[in-house]
């Protein structure tokens, strides 16, 4: 027995919760595992290098379109491609200064957007310095407080998880923005302006080769984003396994024209089993025109020209020469050795020829015209003709 053709049905979530943003932003940056807190005189002095350089590229954070789009403001979180960095020119490496988007009913968006384009259409409101420094700053008064002997109850409430701070300190302006797209998303249809976070798919495992017709003719007419079939590899979040199958749209027509059409190959291969695999048919016979031409010598160039050069008629008149050179020496005498005769063609008076070239005129030779004939000119130059 074969393997089973199986259909899984697999719920996908596309999106991402603020928390999870802000676990993510955290293990880009290098410097929140290290235990020196920053200062204050710190903060100020790199808010203002920044606020003097005006750069191209814009600044990785969470940002708010400038108008409505669909019936709403969109938030999202960028991030730089390629970061700036001592000995690397990011001009050269990146010169449109891309942008790495993220949404939160979509996720991680694969195509990136220019610097240009994103400071053109949405506003900061969240870069991801000033939240790492909120979060070092929150994180050395924890490590300042947890050397004293004493703590008040204001200090027992503060928040110990990142999201739970940054939420606490731009709640109102960042993290209820992203939490109402990622709720309200929480469909396989377009909610209130917002494009689906969730969707389901269907992948067929085991067998699939015997009913590869039948897969193409049940997406035959769907949409063109659920017509192609590829292989998928997916892995399950829940126990982590895996399962690689052929990608089918889970809708109830496409499952419905799926099972006639498998209806149709199981009833075509229900004979084909106890019957052979094979038919033993006896040769054919012979066809003798086909075995000629087969076993005929083919004509080259050397025999074909051989073959029409036996035939011309100079060979025949020594042929009969010689017959007539047999026959005469037959009636000879016998005893005797006959000598063969050769007659010359007889030749022409020569000096006849002399004569007729001497009575030519001499001088250059002059065209014969034609009596009773004229040309064009003079025919049309004569007017009483016509």
């Amino acid at each position: 027995c074969g393997a089973k053709t199986e259909l899984t049905k697999l719920v996908i979530d596309r999106g991402i919760s603020f928390r999870e943003q802000i676990q993510t932003v955290i293990e880009g940056d290098e410097s929140v595992d290290s235990e020196k807190p920053m200062d204050g005189n710190n903060d100020s002095m790199s808010s203002e290098e920044s606020g003097d350089e005006v750069e191209a590229h814009c600044k990785s954070g969470f940002y708010l379109s400038r108008r409505k789009i669909a019936g709403r403001f969109l938030v999202m979180f960028a991030q730089r491609k390629v970061e700036k960095e001592d000995g690397i020119d990011g001009d050269f490496i990146d010169p449109l200064n891309l942008m790495i988007i993220s949404r939160p009913n979509t996720g991680k968006n694969p195509c990136e957007m220019p610097s240009q384009d994103l400071r053109y259409k949405y506003n900061l409101l969240l870069s991801s310095t000033d939240l790492l420094a909120h979060l070092h700053s929150v994180n050395g008064e924890v490590l300042s407080d947890a050397d004293g002997e004493e703590k008040s109850e204001k200090d027992a409430d503060q928040p110990k998880d990142a999201a739970s701070i940054i939420r606490k300190k731009w709640g109102s302006a960042v993290a209820d923005l992203w939490d109402d797209a990622y709720s309200n998303s929480n469909f396989t249809d377009h909610n209130n302006g917002l494009a689906p976070r969730i969707s389901e798919v269907g992948l067929i495992t085991g067998a699939v080769l015997h009913i590869l017709p039948s897969l193409e003719k049940a997406v035959q007419f769907m949409p063109q984003n659920q017509r192609s079939l590829r292989v998928m590899r997916v892995e399950l979040s829940d126990s982590g396994q895996r399962i690689v199958g052929i990608k089918f749209p889970a809708t109830e027509e496409a499952i419905g024209r799926l099972m006639s059409g498998m209806k149709d190959v199981a009833n075509a291969r229900q004979g084909s089993l106890d019957a052979p695999s094979f038919v033993d048919e006896p040769f054919s016979p012979i066809d003798e025109k086909a075995m000629t031409w087969a076993t005929t010598e083919r004509k080259t160039m050397k025999s074909f020209f051989s073959a029409t050069a036996s035939k011309t008629p100079g060979n025949s008149n020594v042929a009969a020469g010689g017959s007539s050179d047999r026959s005469s020496s037959g009636s000879s005498k016998p005893g005797k050795r006959m000598e063969s005769s050769f007659v010359s063609p007889p030749l022409e008076d020569i000096s006849e020829k002399k004569k007729q070239k001497s009575n030519l005129p001499k001088g250059p030779a002059k065209k014969k015209t034609k009596t009773g004939t004229a040309s064009i000119s003079s025919f049309f130059g004569n007017k009483n003709k016509y």
